[in-house]
């Protein structure tokens, strides 16, 4: 199933799942799931924080600096690329 949506920006993160334990994080940790970023995305004309989880931390801070670089949103065709059961699920 094909998804978009827009990223606008990055909120929080990257964190390890280290610092998630410490913060009391409430939710689900996906097994591969190792940092988490959260980002201010638009779906369907409305607005909400997402969680998308990263393997490496070099890969999360990536990303982050990829959204942080940019100056509009970035759109997102998702054809099975986030393959973390809890990519993406709304916080």
């Amino acid at each position: 199933m094909e998804r978009k949506f827009k990223i606008w920006a990055v909120r929080e993160g990257p964190f390890s799942v280290e610092q998630l334990y410490e913060r009391n994080y409430e939710f689900d940790i996906p097994e591969e799931g190792e940092f988490l970023v959260v980002c201010r995305v638009e779906d369907e004309g409305k607005m909400r924080d997402e969680e998308f989880w990263f393997t490496e931390s070099k890969e999360a801070y990536n990303f982050k600096h990829f959204v942080d670089s940019k100056m509009e949103a970035i759109e997102i065709i998702d054809n099975g690329i986030l393959d973390y059961p809890q990519s993406g699920k709304m916080c």
